[in-house]
């Protein structure tokens, strides 16, 4: 029996390895103590569950800051600004947007605010087609919610953090760990050239480099990226229906809260690149349900979408745009 017990133990050894080493390097910055941040080094980035660590800053710092304005939406909302917003509303502002966000995922960030009487006074929801589709939560290591919002288990969230690891990234994240030295070959795992700042205050997140480079050097970058701007078709098109019941259950439980809170609230539906309008009935439906005076639609062929300018690249549109959309929304 001891024998057996010994040979099991080997056996084991191997496969432990992995996880001591998934421990101690936390690339993700999902262990205890490192939860809630983003490590942004002076020449590289690692990509991390966004949702999760906005989640942890948030309950790391809401007391302190008593936040209750809160800017919800995928990576697109990243560029609506906190000091921007701050100048037509009044309130302690939180981005609590998370990349590759979906309607589940707002839906639950709504109520875990609510589940915790948090004071919801502002909220400016960002809405595009792809959002409205997910209404289950995300795969993968980078989208899955934080088993706080999802409502599902931390060690289901953990197996799939881990799954982002082992195999293919664990080399690249230990050599990283060792050396402090990127290299080209570990951009596929994350490790990406360095072009975020955080604002650890507000959860604000700036793609300085880009923003640099397109200041300094604005022909080049837009020269760069001449093939990903492809053309547009030059009639309106209109996406498929988004809406279905499962949305409407979700999108029902959000007006329910944002109303039980009074919160003055604000939907945008952005201006991509593809240049596809709302759907009729789901534009009809959303200002039914939240009200015409609080659907913002900038969907489709417009001034915002026309020009490439506007754009980082086709899925992301720039600061400026999001400026201007606030302005119209709230004057």
């Amino acid at each position: 029996m001891k024998k057996f017990i010994i040979k099991i133990a080997l056996l084991c050894i191997p496969l432990l390895i992995p996880v001591i080493l998934f421990v101690i390097i936390d690339p993700f910055m999902i262990v205890m103590g490192n939860r809630g941040y983003i490590r942004i080094k002076s020449d590289y980035n690692i990509a991390v569950n966004k949702d999760f660590q906005a989640t942890e800053l948030f309950l790391k710092q809401y007391k302190t800051f008593d936040y209750n304005s809160f800017i919800f939406g995928s990576s697109r909302a990243f560029y609506y600004n906190i000091k921007t917003w701050e100048k037509y509303i009044d309130g302690n502002c939180f981005h609590f947007s998370s990349s590759a966000e979906s309607l589940f995922g707002i839906h639950g960030k709504l109520k875990f605010l609510d589940e915790r009487n948090v004071k919801i006074k502002n909220a400016l929801i960002i809405l595009d087609y792809w959002l409205l589709t997910k209404t289950n939560n995300s795969n993968g290591h980078l989208a899955i919610k934080h088993p706080l919002i999802s409502g599902e288990s931390f060690p289901y969230f953990y197996a799939e953090m881990f799954r982002g690891f082992f195999p293919k990234a664990m080399i690249a994240h230990t050599e990283l760990f060792l050396t402090g030295k990127r290299k080209p070959y570990m951009d596929k795992y994350g490790v990406r050239e360095n072009v975020w700042k955080l604002d650890l205050n507000s959860n604000q997140l700036t793609n300085h480099r880009y923003d640099s480079i397109i200041e300094n050097h604005f022909d080049a970058y837009y020269k760069d990226k001449g093939d990903l701007f492809y053309q547009r078709d030059s009639v309106q098109q209109y996406s498929v229906a988004a809406i279905g019941e499962n949305q409407k259950e979700l999108l029902l439980s959000m007006q329910s809260i944002l109303s039980s809170k009074k919160t003055n609230f604000k939907i945008i539906i952005s201006p991509l690149y593809n240049q596809l309008k709302i759907n009729r009935e789901d534009l009809n439906y959303l200002n039914e349900l939240f009200g015409e005076g609080n659907v913002f639609d900038f969907s489709g062929i417009n001034k915002y979408t026309e020009s490439k300018y506007n754009y980082y690249e086709t899925d992301h549109y720039r600061p400026h745009v999001a400026s201007e959309l606030m302005k119209e929304a709230y004057n």
